[in-house]
This record gives structure tokens, C-alpha cells and sequence, in this order.
């Protein structure tokens, strides 16, 4: 896949990335705060 292709086919949840000398579609990974990083709804956080 040409460089052009892969940018004609990728969806709007993708990514075009050059790898292993070839043109690749990535989806895009759900990202999730691991729970020390959320804060809590009264305004604590946890210190780690």
C-alpha cells in the first residue's frame, strides 16, 4: 500500500504510520487513567 492509499482508507479512529518499510493503518487505542491518577470527587488524590 502506497502511501497515498493508506491515507485515502484510514477511518477518522486511525492512524497512517510508516513501518517495517511499509504504510500501516493503526486504530486508536482506548487510553484508561490508571486509579492514582484520577482524582476523587470531593477533591482528594491519592500520593504515591
Amino acid at each position: 500500500m502506497t502511501r497515498e492509499e493508506a491515507y485515502s482508507r484510514c477511518p477518522s479512529d486511525s492512524y497512517v504510520e510508516f513501518y517495517g518499510n511499509e504504510w500501516l493503518i493503526v486504530p486508536f487505542a482506548q487510553v484508561e487513567q490508571p486509579p492514582f491518577f484520577v482524582c476523587q470527587p470531593d477533591g482528594d488524590y491519592l500520593l504515591v
